[in-house]
């Protein structure tokens, strides 16, 4: 009898959260169609229900202004809620915001934290962005060997212009700092497993995004990022108008 009782209660819990799947789905497909109350109406309830990745779309949302007021406050507020669960997509977003000073003051350090709890859960545009910020010197004292060991990390992942970062700066670095910067790597690779799908977890298409991954298109700069961009390290100004590093289901997905 009580094992009967636990498969149901289990069973229960299962149909549960497929109905949360399929509620982040259609909001995730009322996004595509650009139905933006829709999309409000599928992700706040399993947002406040604690789903982090409807908690990312949502944040998006407000982050743009779509089906709501543009509202960074509110946006932030979303991220870090799903950020506090492990989601390296709204760990990459909290980066950017206290980046560019964007419902939070302006802060490069507590920014590259972010980035760097977002590239550990595999955000490959968060790595690429952590690699320039080092090469930069940028919120974190300049490392050449940790500028190499996160773009490699990044390009591992399949960001290829972290890749082109990369190798330009291998040309300029000697051969103790080359070695040590691979010993690094070899001893990341030994330790953490490649992260499956880590780059998001289920996000809606690039228009909700306000983008933290480096690639070309997407959705325009705010203007607080257009008046900064040009003293900002690459992959930074990358990602404010690149598509979103993409998660689990890469045909549903953007930062």
């Amino acid at each position: 009898m009580k094992a009967g009782k636990e498969f149901a209660a289990l069973a229960v819990l299962f149909m549960l959260a497929g109905a949360a799947r399929a509620d982040l789905a259609r909001g995730i497909d009322a996004v595509a169609r650009r139905d933006w109350g829709a999309a409000v109406a599928q992700f706040r309830p399993l947002a406040e229900r604690g789903d982090a990745d409807a908690q990312v779309n949502l944040g998006n949302l407000y982050m743009k202004g779509y089906g709501v007021d543009q509202d960074y406050n509110t946006a932030f507020r979303w991220y870090l809620k799903a950020a506090k669960q492990g989601n390296a997509m709204a760990e990459g977003k909290l980066g950017m915001m206290h980046y560019y000073g964007l419902g939070v003051r302006e802060d490069h350090a507590a920014a590259v934290g972010w980035f760097r709890e977002a590239a550990e859960h595999g955000n490959s545009g968060a790595a690429a962005i952590l690699g320039s910020l080092y090469e930069a010197g940028d919120g974190i004292a300049k490392d050449t060997i940790q500028a190499y060991f996160w773009y490699t990390l990044a390009a591992d992942r399949g960001h290829r212009e972290a890749g082109d970062s990369r190798d330009e700066l291998a040309d300029r670095m000697t051969p103790g700092e080359m070695s040590e910067a691979l010993d690094r790597l070899a001893a990341w690779g030994k330790s953490h497993p490649p992260p499956a799908g880590a780059d998001g977890g289920d996000q809606a298409p690039e228009e909700a995004h306000h983008a933290v991954a480096g690639k070309s298109g997407g959705p325009a700069r705010h203007a607080a990022a257009k008046n900064t961009a040009s003293a900002k390290p690459k992959h930074v100004k990358e990602a404010q108008s690149g598509k979103p590093a993409k998660g689990k289901k890469a045909d549903k997905k953007a930062k």
